[in-house]
Formats: structure tokens, C-alpha cells, sequence
């Protein structure tokens, strides 16, 4: 096990409420999703979905409307082989049918082996990747950096 893991934290606005008739093809995918994500190679943790929504709740947004995901993975490529593949991939393709383009954020941040980020923290990455672009604190696919020394 490497010294540093990736966390990874990801957020999107609905068009509708979670519970709406044209959410249903989101929805309906989303724990199938996460328990894909559990299994594969290189996934380290995740908190449960009812934790994030009670998190979002909690900071006084709304867990109906906002999707929220965070995660840890062992290395960049053990979660681009899980994000671009398979039914994770199916939704990707289908994300501006379900979520505001606009509101669309992902971030990846490196942390220590073993830290476990917050919802907190997770939203503070993708508020620092929204206002400053990829920087080594946070940082997408498209522009990477490497782990710490």
C-alpha cells in the first residue's frame, strides 16, 4: 500500500427532485453503481449514502437535488478504470438528461493512507477546484498531478 491514496469528491444539481418520474433512470442506478464501485480493484472507502445525504442536510442543502459522491481509491487509474467503464460509464453519458450541466463538479485530491475525508472536506475541494481550476490541493482527469514525495 502506497503512502498517499486518491479521494476523490464529486457534486451535480437534478433538473427534478430525486423523487420525480424523470429522475428514475438516475436513481435507479445508484446503488447498483456504489456496490460496483465497493468491489472493484483498487476502491478503498466510501461513507454510505445515508451518511452524505444526513451530511448535506446537516450543512443546509438539499440531499433531494444534489448528488453528491466522495470516495478513496488506491491510485488515479484504479478509479478512471471504475468511472469509464460499464454501468458507471451508461450514466456518465446520460448525465445532462438528469443534472444542470452548470453544476457538474469533480475534484481529486491525494490524502494519506488511511484518511478518511468528510463531506466537509470534500466540498471545500470542489469549491477550491471551481474558483482556481487543478492545483496539486485539487485537481480532475483532465489535468492531473502526481501523489507527494
Amino acid at each position: 500500500m502506497g503512502a498517499f491514496h486518491l479521494a476523490q469528491a464529486n457534486n451535480s444539481t437534478g433538473r427534478w427532485a430525486f423523487d420525480h418520474w424523470r429522475m428514475r433512470g438516475f436513481t435507479s442506478r445508484v446503488d447498483a453503481i456504489n456496490d460496483l464501485a465497493e468491489q472493484a480493484p483498487g476502491f478503498v472507502w466510501r461513507p454510505s449514502s445515508g451518511r452524505m445525504a444526513d451530511d448535506l442536510s446537516r450543512l443546509g442543502r438539499d440531499p433531494m437535488r444534489e448528488a453528491y459522491n466522495l470516495s478513496v481509491w488506491e491510485s488515479v487509474e484504479a478509479l478512471w478504470a471504475f468511472a469509464f467503464s460499464g454501468v458507471h460509464l451508461e450514466a456518465v453519458k446520460r448525465t445532462r438528461q438528469w443534472f444542470d450541466p452548470e453544476s457538474v463538479l469533480d475534484v481529486m485530491w491525494w490524502v494519506p493512507a488511511g484518511h478518511r475525508p468528510t463531506t466537509e472536506e470534500g466540498l471545500a475541494k470542489l469549491d477550491l477546484v471551481k474558483e482556481n481550476g487543478p492545483t496539486p490541493e485539487g485537481f480532475t482527469f483532465r489535468r492531473r498531478f502526481p501523489a507527494p514525495d
